[in-house]
């Protein structure tokens, strides 16, 4: 009986495991798309805005 109750546990724990490394997985990607979602809305200071494009075409 004891033996079962050791199996059970150590399944628990890989069951608890591979959810920990799911989370983790979930927290890298989104924090990953969070990156690009910032860089897509940011101005980049390589290019120039659209207020400098206008005043060089006028």
């Amino acid at each position: 009986m004891r033996n079962v109750n050791l199996n059970i546990l150590k399944f628990l724990e890989s069951i608890d495991n591979f959810c920990l490394s799911l989370a983790h997985i979930g927290l890298e990607v989104s924090h990953q798309l969070s990156v690009i979602s910032v860089s897509f809305f940011l101005p980049s200071p390589l290019l120039p805005s659209t207020g400098e494009l206008d005043h060089k075409n006028a």
